[in-house]
């Protein structure tokens, strides 16, 4: 089916629409971007939008499968979680590869010691945002 090839980049670019605008709606209500009311009204309508296109990403995933609705959420629970948009990010990693081709580059000296440096950074970093 055509759609099949088309669906699965068109919901990731929206996820990255929706990390961008859920950004500048951060950022605005904290007072770190002035935009006008219209625009902030904008961006909260489309992030509405765009849930009901992760919801709907779910529906369409659903009717692709084979599968009863509860052999479906136990074998896609997290493709479910990350429906709601604050999880999408998970997604967008691909957590599970990440992680075992990250174990697997470790073993390396060069690409270890990069990773090593990456994650104290990354631990520091936190550490001044949790001030």
């Amino acid at each position: 089916m055509d759609a099949e090839r088309w669906w699965p980049p068109f919901v990731e670019v929206m996820a990255l629409v929706w990390i961008v605008l859920f950004v500048v709606d951060v950022a605005v209500s904290v007072d770190l971007l002035a935009v006008s009311e219209s625009l902030t009204g904008t961006v909260r309508s489309v992030l509405q939008w765009l849930l009901i296109v992760f919801l709907l990403d779910i529906a369409v995933l659903y009717r692709w499968s084979d599968q009863g609705p509860r052999r479906f959420v136990r074998s896609n629970w997290f493709l479910i979680l990350t429906a709601v948009p604050w999880f999408r990010p998970f997604r967008l990693l691909r957590i599970g590869r990440s992680i075992r081709a990250l174990r697997l580059l470790s073993g390396s000296r060069r690409v270890g010691s990069f990773l090593n440096k990456v994650r104290r950074k990354c631990h520091s970093l936190w550490h001044r945002l949790r001030r």
